[in-house]
């Protein structure tokens, strides 16, 4: 048996379910612009490894993004055949992520940062309508980053990189037992792995007002230990012994796909700045949606997830001698045409809007505070009318309230 890969992209795991594609869950600035152009700061040691040329000196970063969702999850009660109602509510999370850029030499720049480049989590609770196919989820991956640059010439600057990614995946699925009084069993499901990546990254200035920085991360692949737990069960004493071992013949790739960036950024004389900045995600290569049990058998379902762009633009504009105001967009493709969604990866297309402002201590360090706030999507599922007289029934709905928010905050020792 083959599991197709997870992936969940996180430029923003606030849609607190989804978004996030630049494979790393930083902000530069409010709806995740000035990312791959600006090369200021120490966050340019992942974002744009080439532009840590631009800076001078030791340069330190440490951040923390607060994302919650307002989505709830309405069940079609008159096309759902399974009882129990709706899902529980998703809780806050936040997302933390520390950066550093030093000089090596007079030329070369060397740069180390530690985040969670995705993540993705779901407590649905154990009696609601979809419990066969969604119980509890968390998919993790934490990101070790180390990177180098060197300026070519007085235009183009080159960096390169190494990273090594840790994933780790729990879910639990609720089994129904065959007695009508007995209560459900639950299949627990956990892997975890870890594999090393590569990024390369150039930074070609037009001039002293003009730049654009380019990225190419690639796919990194973990092999991943898989175990499989059926618990409470009163199904065949067989077929939980089989369910109990068949985790050492499943081959699960907790996969973050190859991604592209391009960032533009141009800064007027007058203190005012813009930036554009377009991420390709091969998103196809996520693939995995629940696993569960169905007909006394372990269901892997293909994901068919769709390749992905996501857009982002922005201004940051002079509101004191200390302090700049910033606004932001963007777009997010839907990842998943609407009849392959899933309860588990309810995506859908997204779009989102921020402000935010930078202020510049006496001492030179900065601090940065972001907010943007997002429209996730209905995302409809319905689990098809093939499913609604099996043991886990048909379950159809989507999402009231599909906003969620992400609060940033950052401090930038220079």
């Amino acid at each position: 048996m083959c599991i197709k890969p997870i992936y969940y992209l996180s430029i923003l795991l606030a849609i607190s379910t989804f978004l996030a594609p630049a494979g790393s869950a930083f902000a530069g600035a409010p709806a995740f612009t000035r990312l791959f152009g600006a090369a200021e700061d120490a966050e340019t040691a992942l974002s744009t490894p080439a532009g840590m040329t631009r800076l001078e000196g030791t340069h330190l970063a440490a951040q923390g993004i607060l994302v919650h969702s307002f989505a709830e999850f309405e069940i079609d009660e008159n096309l759902t055949t399974m009882s129990g109602g709706n899902p529980d509510d998703s809780d806050p999370a936040v997302i933390p992520g520390v950066y550093y850029v030093r000089p090596l030499g007079e030329d070369w720049r060397l740069g180390l940062s530690m985040n969670v480049p995705s993540g993705f989590g779901a407590s649905n609770g154990s009696d609601w309508a979809g419990r066969y196919y969604s119980d509890n989820f968390s998919l993790v991956f934490i990101g070790a980053n180390a990177t180098v640059a060197y300026p070519v010439n007085d235009w183009l600057s080159l960096g390169a990189g190494a990273k090594l990614i840790y994933s780790a995946s729990e879910s639990v699925v609720r089994v129904p037992n065959p007695g009508p009084e007995d209560k459900d069993a639950k299949l627990e499901v956990e892997a975890s792995g870890a594999a090393v990546g590569w990024m390369v990254s150039a930074l070609i200035e037009f001039s002293e007002q003009t730049r654009v920085g380019l990225n190419w991360h690639g796919e990194v692949e973990p092999d991943n230990d898989v175990e499989l737990k059926l618990k409470r069960s009163t199904l065949p004493p067989d077929f939980v012994d089989y369910v109990n071992k068949v985790g050492d013949d499943i081959d699960v790739k907790l996969r973050t796909p190859q991604h592209i960036d391009i960032g533009l950024l141009h800064e007027w004389d007058n203190g005012w700045s813009a930036s554009v900045d377009a991420i390709w995600v091969e998103f196809s290569r996520f693939g995995l949606t629940e696993i569960g049990i169905k007909d006394q058998d372990v269901d892997v379902p293909d994901g068919n997830f769709n390749d992905i762009w996501v857009f982002t633009a922005g201004l940051e504009f002079p509101l004191t001698e200390r302090m700049k105001g910033r606004v932001g967009a963007l777009y997010m493709e839907q990842p998943v045409d609407d009849e392959h969604r899933t309860l588990t990866f309810a995506l859908d297309e997204v779009y989102g809007a921020g402000f935010g402002v930078v202020y510049r201590r006496s001492n030179g360090d900065l601090m940065d505070i972001n907010l943007t706030l997002l429209n996730t999507g209905e995302a409809p599922i319905d689990t098809g009318e093939d499913t609604a007289t099996s043991d886990r029934g048909r379950v159809v709905g989507e999402k009231d309230s599909p906003y969620a928010m992400t609060l940033e905050f950052s401090y930038h020792w220079k």
